[in-house]
Protein backbone atom coordinates (compact mmCIF):
# COMPACT_ATOMS: atom_id res chain seq x y z
CA UNK A 1 0.00 0.00 0.00
CA UNK A 2 1.19 3.52 -0.81
CA UNK A 3 2.01 5.79 2.07
CA UNK A 4 1.54 8.93 -0.03
CA UNK A 5 -1.14 9.08 -2.70
CA UNK A 6 0.01 10.27 -6.09
CA UNK A 7 -0.46 13.94 -6.70
CA UNK A 8 -3.43 14.79 -8.90
CA UNK A 9 -2.99 17.12 -11.87
CA UNK A 10 -6.17 18.41 -13.50
CA UNK A 11 -5.93 18.75 -17.29
CA UNK A 12 -8.13 21.70 -18.34
CA UNK A 13 -8.76 21.67 -22.07
CA UNK A 14 -11.58 22.51 -24.46
CA UNK A 15 -14.32 19.91 -24.77
CA UNK A 16 -13.88 19.82 -28.54
CA UNK A 17 -10.45 18.21 -27.95
CA UNK A 18 -11.88 15.17 -26.13
CA UNK A 19 -10.76 12.03 -27.97
CA UNK A 20 -8.78 13.82 -30.70
CA UNK A 21 -5.11 13.34 -31.56
CA UNK A 22 -4.39 16.84 -30.19
CA UNK A 23 -5.56 15.70 -26.75
CA UNK A 24 -3.31 12.63 -26.94
CA UNK A 25 -0.33 14.81 -27.96
CA UNK A 26 -0.88 17.10 -25.00
CA UNK A 27 -1.22 14.16 -22.61
CA UNK A 28 2.20 12.93 -23.77
CA UNK A 29 3.68 16.37 -23.02
CA UNK A 30 1.98 16.43 -19.60
CA UNK A 31 3.16 12.96 -18.61
CA UNK A 32 6.73 13.75 -19.63
CA UNK A 33 6.79 17.02 -17.69
CA UNK A 34 4.90 15.78 -14.60
CA UNK A 35 6.21 12.27 -14.02
CA UNK A 36 4.42 10.22 -11.40
CA UNK A 37 1.28 12.36 -11.16
CA UNK A 38 -2.24 11.11 -11.72
CA UNK A 39 -3.70 13.10 -14.59
CA UNK A 40 -7.34 13.98 -13.97
CA UNK A 41 -8.87 14.26 -17.42
CA UNK A 42 -12.44 15.62 -17.46
CA UNK A 43 -13.03 13.70 -20.71
CA UNK A 44 -12.93 10.48 -18.66
CA UNK A 45 -16.05 11.66 -16.80
CA UNK A 46 -18.11 12.34 -19.93
CA UNK A 47 -20.91 9.97 -18.88
CA UNK A 48 -20.78 10.64 -15.13
CA UNK A 49 -24.30 11.48 -13.88
CA UNK A 50 -23.11 14.42 -11.75
CA UNK A 51 -21.24 15.91 -14.72
CA UNK A 52 -24.33 15.58 -16.89
CA UNK A 53 -26.33 17.56 -14.32
CA UNK A 54 -23.78 20.35 -13.81
CA UNK A 55 -20.74 20.24 -16.11
CA UNK A 56 -19.02 23.32 -14.75
CA UNK A 57 -19.73 22.62 -11.09
CA UNK A 58 -18.50 19.05 -11.47
CA UNK A 59 -15.27 20.15 -13.15
CA UNK A 60 -14.64 22.88 -10.58
CA UNK A 61 -14.95 20.17 -7.92
CA UNK A 62 -12.30 18.11 -9.74
CA UNK A 63 -10.06 21.20 -9.84
CA UNK A 64 -10.53 21.73 -6.09
CA UNK A 65 -9.66 18.08 -5.39
CA UNK A 66 -6.46 18.26 -7.48
CA UNK A 67 -3.04 19.46 -6.40
CA UNK A 68 -2.36 21.47 -9.56
CA UNK A 69 -3.78 22.33 -12.98
CA UNK A 70 -2.37 22.33 -16.50
CA UNK A 71 -4.31 23.92 -19.36
CA UNK A 72 -4.16 24.64 -23.06
CA UNK A 73 -5.66 27.11 -25.49
CA UNK A 74 -7.25 26.40 -28.85
CA UNK A 75 -6.40 28.67 -31.75
CA UNK A 76 -4.70 31.01 -29.28
CA UNK A 77 -7.78 31.50 -27.10
CA UNK A 78 -8.81 30.30 -23.65
CA UNK A 79 -12.33 28.90 -23.88
CA UNK A 80 -14.97 29.71 -21.26
CA UNK A 81 -14.81 26.48 -19.26
CA UNK A 82 -11.02 26.31 -19.26
CA UNK A 83 -10.79 29.95 -18.15
CA UNK A 84 -13.17 29.34 -15.25
CA UNK A 85 -11.21 26.25 -14.18
CA UNK A 86 -7.84 28.03 -14.37
CA UNK A 87 -9.03 31.09 -12.45
CA UNK A 88 -10.71 28.85 -9.83
CA UNK A 89 -7.43 26.98 -9.30
CA UNK A 90 -5.51 30.26 -8.94
CA UNK A 91 -8.09 31.52 -6.41
CA UNK A 92 -7.55 28.33 -4.42
CA UNK A 93 -3.77 28.87 -4.48
CA UNK A 94 -3.00 25.86 -6.66
CA UNK A 95 -0.06 25.84 -9.07
CA UNK A 96 -1.22 26.34 -12.66
CA UNK A 97 0.73 25.57 -15.84
CA UNK A 98 0.05 26.23 -19.52
CA UNK A 99 1.01 24.03 -22.45
CA UNK A 100 2.53 26.27 -25.11
CA UNK A 101 4.23 24.95 -28.26
CA UNK A 102 5.20 21.58 -26.69
CA UNK A 103 6.46 23.33 -23.54
CA UNK A 104 4.89 23.79 -20.15
CA UNK A 105 5.16 27.16 -18.41
CA UNK A 106 3.95 28.34 -15.02
CA UNK A 107 0.93 30.65 -14.99
CA UNK A 108 0.50 32.92 -11.97
CA UNK A 109 -2.05 35.45 -13.23
CA UNK A 110 -5.73 35.11 -13.93
CA UNK A 111 -6.53 34.42 -17.56
CA UNK A 112 -9.08 36.23 -19.67
CA UNK A 113 -11.33 33.98 -21.69
CA UNK A 114 -13.99 34.10 -24.38
CA UNK A 115 -17.71 33.65 -23.80
CA UNK A 116 -19.45 30.25 -23.95
CA UNK A 117 -21.08 31.24 -27.27
CA UNK A 118 -17.73 32.28 -28.75
CA UNK A 119 -16.19 29.07 -27.37
CA UNK A 120 -18.74 26.91 -29.21
CA UNK A 121 -18.07 28.80 -32.46
CA UNK A 122 -14.32 28.33 -31.92
CA UNK A 123 -14.86 24.57 -31.41
CA UNK A 124 -16.17 24.30 -34.98
CA UNK A 125 -13.25 26.27 -36.39
CA UNK A 126 -10.80 24.13 -34.41
CA UNK A 127 -12.42 20.86 -35.59
CA UNK A 128 -12.10 21.93 -39.23
CA UNK A 129 -8.42 22.70 -38.67
CA UNK A 130 -7.85 19.35 -36.96
CA UNK A 131 -9.63 17.41 -39.68
CA UNK A 132 -7.42 19.08 -42.29
CA UNK A 133 -4.36 18.31 -40.16
CA UNK A 134 -5.26 14.67 -39.50
CA UNK A 135 -6.21 14.01 -43.11
CA UNK A 136 -3.54 16.36 -44.49
CA UNK A 137 -6.13 18.12 -46.62
CA UNK A 138 -5.25 21.32 -48.45
CA UNK A 139 -6.94 24.47 -47.30
CA UNK A 140 -9.73 25.34 -49.73
CA UNK A 141 -11.10 28.84 -50.06
CA UNK A 142 -14.50 27.80 -48.69
CA UNK A 143 -13.20 25.84 -45.68
CA UNK A 144 -10.62 28.46 -44.67
CA UNK A 145 -12.89 31.49 -44.75
CA UNK A 146 -15.88 30.37 -42.69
Amino acid sequence: MRKHPRRRLYYAHAMCMYGWAAERRELVIIRRRFRGVRVVNPAAYRDHPAKRRDKMGFCLGLVAASHSVVFSRILGKVTAGVGKEVNHALRLGKPVYEITAARVVRCTRRVSYISPKASRALYEKWRLQEIRREWRLPCTALACHR
